[in-house]
């Protein structure tokens, strides 16, 4: 295949010589990108810092110590093995869906155009570029007309570029208007694309501020590790009197340290969320873009798709001047003419009879065409000139369709005064509206003729979406603000909006108005305004942009190539069903079938996820915070540790663990607010303190001469008052408590109870009854405990109100 070739219906490879290809290992096969590989879950899990150290720790308890005592290496396998079967399970579901939204190929083979997966295209296939296909491969052009392309991804030029046949096109890049064909000249690991991202992850994360505040926490943990490991050892070595009963101890204060279970709860959570979702049809191309969502408090929508269904109606067909039967038939043969027509043209087309037909005009009566421009969101037009041999006297030779108030600007005064009368009505009336315009001129080019005569104005009707007003008002409820932005005429935007309830619809920006290169006055006219109306496809990324500049996080939809600049922009990127293949390529989430009010419940499951999260970073960070203080103090006091690792375990599953992991699936639905990690903190640094307070105050007065029990007691009274002062801390975190709440609380401590009264789980966990003075002195501790808590906590709520 040769460019030589150049005819827009080129046969394309033969199946043989497809075979012969594949054979050669002459594919497009790409590295896996949709999410990690089951080796990688299996290493994510397995192969980290904590799970070493608790291995090590493991060791020594074996080699030392009695095996009950490494109980905690039980829960490292349970917490890892649960982790791996979750990501597993949601990596097994998003990869099924994702094959529903993955990108096709338009090839031509043995004569006929087919439809590929991009890794099935083989080198020297006749790739056919439609508007909004993702280039899949290296090619160069053998046809085309009026292509332009975006590479903007490739090269950082905002503006498409006009493309010529002979001309490169490369992977990665997408077809923003025109056609054409293009033979595969690199295929696999030689595209451009591959070589951009091949050192690339290929599991990447959206921005997460869950993700980020997990990883400064046990950043933190990882450097307070070591010392106070170090200074523990050294303590508990002097203090017991044997190396293996000081080793024992140490082991148990380092245990504590360790936050076993919040990476994998946090992960797990949102694997959950994933899958749930999944079943409301809903693709999340990336795991952290459901805690995203949840976060965003601006929503831009397109009208189009959206607010409406996208599918319309001819409501009226005005012929303004000239032969009315000429009209219609070039009008006719403009729409029907278009290889890859917008939805507007294809409505127009198949309006009142079969495809290509207008009224009663039949496909043989149609004028071919000599040249076209074809339709793009920057220009808002597109237009043919027609062959002068079917084109009959005293009848103009081009045509164009597009916006009113572009093509209006090249009529005479009168003509001007005349069109926005007769498009007054059906804009007031929530209709889409096109005009028609002819002139002798040769169309070509983006640049309009400089003299057009109006020839018709047709008004089309769009469905409104049934779910629309009850997800505006679901969003405004939560105080998510909503912004309407089309490209379609402002007051046709402005009553759709008006239409579903939106508030502060009646007034629209005509966004030809403002610069948006002038950050101020863009950054006022979005703060003011809800709806934008002939939009440009910049436009809507400096919107996006003016959003975030003031401290929002925006939530973009869309479904064509002019969207796909403020999607990649927006902090979360919406696509629905129809969206072409280059959109859904870049957006974070995909409605499978269409339906807005999905919105809701993605949004929700978000918020869940965050709310508990939330919660269960504070119990994590707790329990770090008084191991700590317990490694600190007891190493620099030289006392033996108040715990054995077995009651650590203990402690740890019954005040964290479990209930973490309860927590996890509670239902919630509180609004997301910024500064995670400063909450949890204020939280789990005091809560943590008063632990430490109540456990080790306990603890001495059993060790003390008043208390006078032995240890193996006062590790009993020191594991009481840790427990339940932990319990009440718990359900602190739990507020409001519900009825599931209530239940957890009533189970874990029938499990403690049960533990302290059932002898050989006494014995196992080598829980003494202490004297009664000391039970008597650790509930007082405890108690005193959560009363100077409560009255700390009401100050603090005090001060931060």
């Amino acid at each position: 295949m040769t460019a030589a070739r150049t005819a827009l219906d080129l046969a394309g490879l033969t199946s043989a010589e497809v075979d012969d290809r594949i054979r050669a290992g002459l594919v497009n096969e790409q590295p896996g990108r949709t999410s990690r590989t089951y080796l990688g879950i299996v290493r994510s899990n397995v192969l980290t810092r904590f799970n070493l150290i608790l291995s090590i720790l493991t060791v020594i308890v074996l080699a030392v110590g009695e095996p009950g005592d490494a109980l905690f290496a039980g829960v490292m396998v349970v917490n890892t093995s649960v982790g791996i079967v979750q990501e597993v399970r949601a990596k097994r579901t998003l990869d099924r869906l994702r094959l529903l939204v993955a990108p096709v190929v338009a090839v031509r083979r043995d004569g006929a155009t087919i439809e590929v997966h991009p890794d099935d295209v083989v080198l020297d296939d006749l790739v056919v570029l439609r508007p909004g296909d993702q280039i899949a491969v290296d090619a160069e052009l053998v046809a085309c007309e009026s292509l332009e392309v975006d590479e903007s991804a490739l090269t950082g030029e905002a503006e498409p570029v006009a493309k010529q046949t002979g001309d490169e096109v490369l992977s990665g890049s997408v077809v923003m208007a025109g056609n054409g064909m293009a033979v595969a000249r690199r295929v696999g690991e030689q595209t451009w694309m591959h070589r951009l991202v091949s050192e690339a992850k290929q599991f990447v994360l959206a921005t997460s501020e869950l993700r980020e505040g997990v990883d400064q926490i046990l950043r933190v943990v990882g450097w307070v590790l070591a010392p106070l490991a170090a200074l523990l050892l050294w303590s508990q070595l002097r203090s017991n009197e044997s190396t293996g009963d000081g080793l024992i101890s140490a082991v148990a204060g380092v245990v504590g340290l360790v936050p076993q279970g919040l990476v994998l709860l946090v992960t797990m959570a949102l694997a959950v969320a994933v899958v749930r979702l999944a079943r409301h049809h809903v693709v999340v191309q990336e795991l952290h873009a459901v805690e995203g969502l949840a976060r965003v408090d601006v929503f831009c929508v397109d009208k189009t798709g959206t607010l409406t269904t996208g599918a319309m109606t001819v409501a009226s067909y005005s012929v303004l001047g000239g032969d009315e039967e000429s009209v219609r038939l070039a009008v006719a043969s403009l729409a029907s003419g278009d290889p890859h027509p917008t939805t507007t043209l294809q409505v127009i087309a198949d309006d009142a009879g079969g495809a290509g037909t207008v009224g009663d005009i039949g496909v043989g009566s149609l004028w071919t065409s000599q040249a076209r421009v074809p339709f793009s969101s920057a220009r808002k037009w597109s237009g043919v000139t027609f062959d002068d041999r079917v084109v009959p006297a005293g009848v103009d030779r081009s045509w164009l369709i597009g916006a009113p108030e572009i093509l209006i600007e090249r009529f005479d005064e009168a003509e001007r005064a005349a069109i926005e009368e007769r498009i007054a009505e059906p804009i007031g009336r929530a209709q889409r509206v096109v005009v028609v315009a002819s002139c002798d001129e040769v169309v070509a080019g983006p640049t309009l003729p400089q003299r057009l005569t109006p020839r018709a104005v047709i008004a089309l009707t769009e469905q409104l979406r049934e779910d629309a007003e009850s997800t505006m008002a679901y969003f405004r409820r939560q105080g998510v603000a909503v912004k309407v932005i089309s490209g379609d005429h402002p007051g046709t935007v402005s009553a759709v909006a008006a239409r579903i309830g939106l508030p502060g619809a009646t007034h629209s920006v005509d966004m030809r108005t403002v610069d948006v290169d002038d950050v101020e006055q863009l950054d006022r006219v979005v703060d003011r305004n809800v709806v934008f109306g002939r939009v440009l496809p910049d436009q809507k990324r400096a919107i996006v942009d003016a959003l975030q500049r003031r401290g929002h996080r925006v939530a973009m939809t869309g479904d064509g190539v002019n969207d796909i600049p403020a999607l990649k922009r927006a902090d979360i990127g919406i696509a629905v069903d129809t969206a072409v293949p280059a959109t859904k390529a870049i957006s974070q989430l995909v409605l499978l079938d269409g339906r807005f009010d999905r919105m809701p419940d993605v949004v929700a499951e978000g918020r869940r996820v965050v709310a508990n999260m939330e919660r269960v970073s504070a119990l994590f960070v707790t329990k770090t915070v008084y191991a700590a203080l317990f490694a600190l103090t007891i190493g620099l006091s030289s006392s033996i540790f108040p715990f054995l690792p077995r009651q650590m375990s203990l402690i740890s599953e019954l005040t964290i663990g479990v209930p973490a992991f309860m927590l996890s699936f509670r239902r919630a639905d509180e609004p997301c607010r910024p500064g995670y990690l400063r909450r949890v903190l204020r939280f789990a640094v005091p809560a943590g303190v008063a632990a430490a307070a109540v456990t080790l105050t306990a603890y001495w007065i059993a060790r003390s001469d008043v208390g006078a029990a032995t240890l193996d007691e006062s590790r009993a009274a020191a594991t009481l008052a840790l427990v339940l002062f932990a319990f009440w801390l718990l359900r602190v975190l739990m507020r409001p408590v519900d009825s599931f709440d209530g239940a957890l609380l009533v189970a874990l401590g029938a499990i403690f109870v049960s533990a302290l009264v059932i002898e050989p789980v006494r014995d196992f966990y080598r829980l003494d009854w202490p004297p009664v003075r000391v039970l008597v002195a650790t509930l007082v501790v405890v108690a005193a405990g959560v009363l100077a808590s409560r009255i700390a906590m009401r100050a603090a709520g005090r001060r931060a109100r």
